[in-house]
């Protein structure tokens, strides 16, 4: 075959040339893409989804286009090429947009900037882009007119605008509140006598999660015009308002002083800004009490408002803290408070020699007294109060290593006691004790117990053997964490 042979063929070579690239191209670069996707899917990148598009939509449409372009050769002006050519266009808009979300935004830290950025503004910014791409799929491929489409547009937005006005402010109104940003997502905000967490904000709404689970849809122009609180600014601390009542007869400066030590045992109550109690009223019945206490935030405060206020009704027990409507039968309680007692106390085989007479002496200076489960009970350098029969629950007892952590040396049931180095005058506790569930305690002073040891050479000789074998417990728990040498 002589040159000019071969150079008259070449130009009818072209469809074979592309037909062949095709053929071998197409399934090559669609094994690689899914090799690739495989690995991110594996690791876990954002950028899988991507690939994916480009494997199940770009790759095919570029490849058909090729095949009726280059192989079969249909007329680039055809109205089938203008189709292929536009579903091109339209894949080409989605795959990009699809990258920028998945490397920008998808794949971005907590608390960095793309992190921050609102869904509607995501939303603006992918309309935009499609407009554009629209209009250039007009003017490239279609060859339209811009200047009369915008003209025609522009006549017919003013109908589809009067058609529109409501959800059209609600869009305007979305924007507004996207440059203004009074909320954002995760904020608590109050609107309507609705408090939620808000969940999502589109171009028509905004989402509130309430506490009940349920999902309150508010329209953005309700936002942009009435008024709302975003409990969530200008930091996400909260304050509880909490108002408690007691009786006249109870000396405001020990109903304060029980609350608040009630607020520092309480688990997430803040030390800054510190919880405060004021006496506020004084009613017909009672002496009213306004407590202020700060948590973290607001979806805290339901379980840290609840754990107050159980606790703070065993505090109030112990301490005889009379709540107002109890005023009236607090005798017959305290009446029945010593009959129980007795009946308590001789449930423990430690008191088996006392005679009956004794025993209700003993049980007249018992106090009974009942903490919540978690409870500290007694804290390490606390001046003890007594022997602590444990009537029911368990107690855990701990001590404080070398770094500082509580580590457990013994559990305690009912039938058992704690506190027993109050034998000691003036002693103080070389241990915690903490309540593992709802604690009832019968606490005997420490002058009671001394008489009933000198009256019991058995119970001396069990508290005795007792103390000896917590003390070497703690000793070893206080070794643990020690730094190396």
């Amino acid at each position: 075959m002589d040159l000019d042979k071969a150079i008259g063929i070449l130009p009818n070579s072209g469809p074979v040339f592309w037909g062949i690239g095709l053929v071998v191209g197409f399934p090559l670069l669609f094994i690689i893409l899914s090799e690739l996707i495989h690995q991110f899917d594996r690791l876990g990148h954002p950028i899988a989804s991507t690939l994916r598009n480009i494997r199940n939509l770009l790759l095919p449409t570029l490849a058909l286009q090729v095949l009726l372009a280059q192989v079969v050769e249909l007329d680039p002006a055809g109205l089938t090429m203008k189709i292929v050519y536009t579903v091109a266009w339209i894949f080409v808009i989605h795959t990009g947009l699809s990258l920028i979300k998945d490397v920008v935004f998808a794949s971005a830290a907590a608390g960095s900037w793309q992190a921050r950025v609102p869904k509607l503004l995501l939303d603006l910014a992918r309309t935009i882009l499609v407009l554009i791409g629209g209009a250039i799929v007009l003017s490239t491929v279609w060859e339209a007119n811009l200047t009369n489409l915008a003209a025609a547009l522009g006549v017919g937005s003013i109908v589809i605008g009067l058609a529109l006005q409501e959800p059209m402010g609600n869009v305007f109104a979305g924007m507004a509140l996207l440059f203004e940003r009074p909320l954002a997502l995760g904020d608590w905000i109050t609107v309507e006598g609705t408090t939620g967490k808000v969940i999502e904000i589109n171009w028509r709404s905004v989402h509130i999660k309430t506490s009940s689970r349920d999902v309150r849809i508010v329209p953005n122009s309700s936002l942009y015009k009435g008024s709302f609180s975003n409990l969530s600014r200008p930091d996400t601390r909260r304050t509880e308002v909490v108002e408690l009542g007691f009786s006249h007869d109870d000396p405001p400066n020990k109903v304060k002083e029980v609350i608040l030590e009630t607020l520092a045992g309480t688990a997430g109550v803040l030390v800054d800004p510190a919880p405060v109690v004021r006496t506020f009223a004084y009613g017909d019945f009672s002496i009213n009490y306004r407590v202020l206490f700060s948590v973290a935030s607001q979806d805290a405060v339901p379980a840290v408002r609840d754990d107050f206020m159980t606790r703070f009704w065993y505090a109030a027990s112990r301490h005889g803290l009379n709540v107002a409507y109890r005023i009236q039968t607090q005798n017959a309680f305290d009446q029945q408070h010593k009959i129980k007692t007795e009946e308590l106390l001789r449930s423990f085989p430690q008191f088996a020699a006392k005679d009956a007479s004794e025993k209700s002496q003993v049980s007249s200076r018992a106090v009974l007294k009942k903490y919540a489960g978690g409870e500290r009970v007694i804290s390490e350098g606390d001046h003890l109060q007594g022997l602590h029969l444990i009537l029911k629950g368990h107690a855990a007892l701990s001590v404080r290593d070398r770094c500082g952590i509580d580590q457990e040396i013994a559990r305690a049931g009912k039938g058992e006691y704690f506190g027993e180095q109050a034998i000691v005058s003036s002693q103080s506790s070389d241990i915690s004790v903490t309540a593992l569930e709802d604690l009832e305690v019968l606490v005997l002073d420490p002058e009671t117990l001394n008489v009933l040891i000198d009256e019991l050479p058995r119970l001396a000789r069990e508290i005795g053997g007792l103390m000896d074998i917590r003390r070497k417990a703690a000793q070893s728990a206080r070794k643990l964490g020690a730094p190396a040498r």
